[in-house]
């Protein structure tokens, strides 16, 4: 029994030995830090007729084409009025974006923002208390497309338009639970550095 074993494990040694050379192959690899940013973020969308307004901002590294980071986004919307107060959006999460091809000065842009986060209602005229009563959690994803121009090695202007996707909103006054559901506008601006010289 001893000696077929020794057989075996001598036998198959070197293709176990091979084995064990090989690289193992990952989805990071060969990614290779090129650069890195922080920037800040406008919105502004329409849920069921009402402005939203929103402003945030993210951080993030670049691997070439690819970016990957975080970031934090506040929406609040001018009407409608329930009981004197205004809804408000919080969120925050993983932020992804592609570009190409990004050394050309005006080119293609896209993101996706995946985020948890809640909602909550205050008059937000003299302060921006929120009301302890009234919050949902709710989950949002965001993809997006547009233009971003290379205004200088190390600023990027991006204009998108995008789908804003709000699960977990039971809905508030007169907007229904799947009204937050809506196109928006965003105004991206990255500060950093993108990579060397093509």
């Amino acid at each position: 029994m001893y000696t077929k074993t020794l057989l075996f494990i001598f036998a198959f040694a070197p293709i176990f030995a091979f084995a064990q050379e090989q690289s193992e192959e990952t989805l990071f690899r060969n990614a290779r830090i090129s650069g890195a940013f922080c920037s800040p973020i406008f919105t502004y969308s329409k849920a069921n007729g009402h402005s939203a307004y929103g402003a945030g901002g993210g951080v993030g590294l670049v691997f070439n084409r690819f970016s990957a980071g975080f970031f934090g986004m506040g929406e609040t919307f001018s009407t409608p009025k329930f009981q004197g107060d205004r809804l408000a959006l919080g969120y925050g999460g993983l932020w992804l974006g592609y570009v190409l091809p990004s050394h050309k000065l005006l080119h293609l842009y896209t993101s996706l923002k995946i985020a948890g986060g809640a909602t909550g209602s205050g008059n937000f005229d003299d302060d921006w208390e929120f009301d302890e009563d009234w919050n949902d959690a709710i989950f949002v994803a965001i993809p997006e497309a547009g233009l971003e121009l290379n205004v200088a090695r190390w600023f990027r202007l991006s204009g998108t338009v995008g789908y804003r996707y709000v699960g977990g909103f039971d809905g508030w006054g007169s907007l229904g639970k799947n009204d937050l559901n809506a196109l928006t506008y965003g105004l991206t601006l990255r500060f950093g550095w993108f990579g060397g010289r093509r």
